[in-house]
């Protein structure tokens, strides 16, 4: 027997850090489950564990975050 898919709220919200840089906080839902914020040349992100991993692009950063979440919590 098959599960039935959900539909989940994924948001991305900017905000300015006081060095001036812009962070993205990944939320589903209202749980937050990362961040990806400029670093150098390229980005971090930051899983709420703690977890930090290089990423070239926003959008790669994003979709590491939502791969692990799916993988462990989702």
């Amino acid at each position: 027997m098959s599960k039935r898919e959900k539909a989940v709220q994924v948001t991305i919200d900017e905000q300015k850090l006081p060095d001036g840089q812009m962070m993205s906080v990944l939320k589903i839902g209202s749980e937050t489950i990362g961040t990806v914020t400029p670093d150098d040349d390229r980005f971090s992100a930051q899983l709420n564990d703690g977890d930090v991993y290089r990423v070239k692009t926003v959008d790669e950063g994003v979709e590491l975050l939502l791969r692990d979440y799916h993988l462990h919590r989702g």
